[in-house]
């Protein structure tokens, strides 16, 4: 709800005619954008502006209306009143501020999005400018407020190189639409990055070479594919109503907040969703993925890279048996996450549930149950990398925390060469004459301090099946 009135700023864009060009190519401009400066602080902004690039690629231009907008994106209810709850016409100008600032300062781009002052549908505008091969030296590097302290490769702007640069069709729209819609910008700038890492033959690093033995077939170019799975969390989303939604029971995804319980939350609620008369939680498990996850893909795609692997990204809730039949896989958070994982991988001497991990067989001074604790802002954690295989023999590697920052201690640990090599070595030493193993387990100690871990201790190793010789 607005205090005050809001003024809108009107915006120049370019004035070349708006063009058809091929949905890749807008998808990965999009996932730029999403992942600069100007978008990356504003979760309202970023799915707004992907909403609209999808529903316009689909060709559903009818949807882009502000009542249906505010429905869909701010889960306003059906009914709500357009003329006092202006928040889809407040995000879109917001949208066109940012858009502005972000072409002024990064003007040479291969296109343009655009989103005309009095329409909800966006343009899509041919660069007129070449891009100079200077442009492409360097590495990207991610916002702040993103993944911190992590390097991205040009790559996605290799693909817009000079000669790649040409005059675009003329106007129709592009079809296809986003297949792994992901709500955080986090997840749209790391599918943005494994689709500039997929099939691309990345130089490897002397450094990370034992990496081959860890990571067998997974990332290499074979029969199936390698998909890194990000896991589903169960959301709520405390979101204020103008006007009563339905009664505690009539719909599993519209919950209301009881008033008492509403005073609470009010005192932390962002987005003046306090000032509303009316509160509820909306369920969501298809738009969110822990921050932690998101670390740990970053990490993990630098050592695909290094060692010369490429992987897709995906989610857990599409996996499906045929994945598990064909593909190697990578799962990022917990398996209790997702009822595939748990149906898939057989049991292993650690097992991770949701506030422990246990041990099924403790050697001398090792524990039977590693349970996390919490005390102030401090999260002594526990996590597995858990390298196992499907029941059809596809390579399955976990790396999971029984927190989010836990699995982001794993990503981290894992994705270091110099913290695994000893415990390659002392895989290795294990499996003697038998040759590296194919499944093997590695138990962590992880403490975090608000959220970020600081200290990831590896505590007990184990070859989980006989090798192969």
């Amino acid at each position: 709800m607005l205090t005050k009135p809001y003024q809108r700023e009107q915006i120049e864009m370019p004035e070349d005619e708006p063009v058809t060009t091929g949905d890749a190519q807008v998808r990965e401009h999009l996932d730029i954008i999403l992942a600069s400066d100007e978008f990356s602080a504003s979760r309202r902004a970023s799915e707004l502006l992907q909403h609209l690039v999808e529903r316009a690629l689909a060709g559903d231009n009818a949807s882009l209306k502000e009542r249906l907008l505010g429905v869909d994106i701010f889960h306003r209810r059906s009914d709500y009143d357009t003329s006092t709850d202006a928040i889809v016409r407040v995000t879109a100008n917001d949208v066109r501020r940012r858009l502005a600032q972000f072409y002024s300062r990064h003007p040479v781009q291969p296109l343009r999005i655009s989103l005309p002052l009095g329409s909800y549908i966006p343009d899509f505008i041919a660069a007129t400018v070449r891009q100079p091969e200077s442009t492409l030296a360097g590495t990207v590097q991610i916002s702040s407020s993103a993944l911190p302290h992590a390097e991205l490769p040009p790559a996605a702007y290799l693909e817009h190189s000079a000669s790649a640069i040409t005059p675009l069709p003329a106007k129709t729209r592009v079809l296809p639409r986003l297949l792994y819609p992901l709500g955080l910008v986090l997840a749209v700038l790391l599918g943005w990055w494994f689709r500039s890492v997929h099939d691309r033959g990345a130089q490897t690093n002397s450094a990370y070479s034992f990496y081959n033995d860890l990571l067998g077939p997974i990332g290499l170019n074979g029969p199936g594919k390698t998909e890194i799975a990000l896991t589903n969390p169960h959301m709520l989303l405390y979101l204020g109503l103008n006007s009563p939604g339905p009664a505690l029971g009539v719909s599993p995804k519209d919950i209301p907040v009881p008033a008492d319980m509403a005073a609470v939350l009010n005192k932390s609620a962002n987005d003046n969703q306090a000032d509303f008369p009316y509160h509820h939680f909306f369920v969501d498990y298809t738009n969110y993925t822990g921050i932690g996850e998101a670390k740990a893909a970053a990490g993990l795609a630098r050592t695909l890279q290094a060692t010369g692997r490429s992987a897709e990204l995906t989610e857990q809730r599409f996996l499906n048996w045929e994945t598990a039949r064909q593909d190697q896989l990578i799962i990022l958070g917990a398996p209790h996450e997702s009822k595939f994982v748990q149906d898939t991988l057989s049991a292993a001497n650690f097992t991770i549930g949701y506030y422990s991990i246990h041990n099924a067989h403790p050697l001398p001074g090792e524990q039977t149950e590693y349970v996390r604790s919490h005390t102030d802002d401090v999260i002594e954690d526990y996590g597995l990398i858990w390298m196992t295989q499907s029941p059809s023999g596809a390579r399955v590697l976990v790396l999971a925390g029984l927190t989010s920052a836990g699995t982001a201690g794993v990503g981290e640990f894992f994705s270091d060469p110099q913290r695994m090599w000893p415990v390659y070595q002392q895989l290795r030493t294990a499996a003697g004459s038998h040759g590296f193993p194919d499944s093997w387990q590695v138990l962590l100690r992880i403490q975090a301090r608000q959220d970020v871990p600081v200290s990831v201790t590896p505590i007990a190793v184990r070859i989980t099946r006989t090798p192969q010789g």
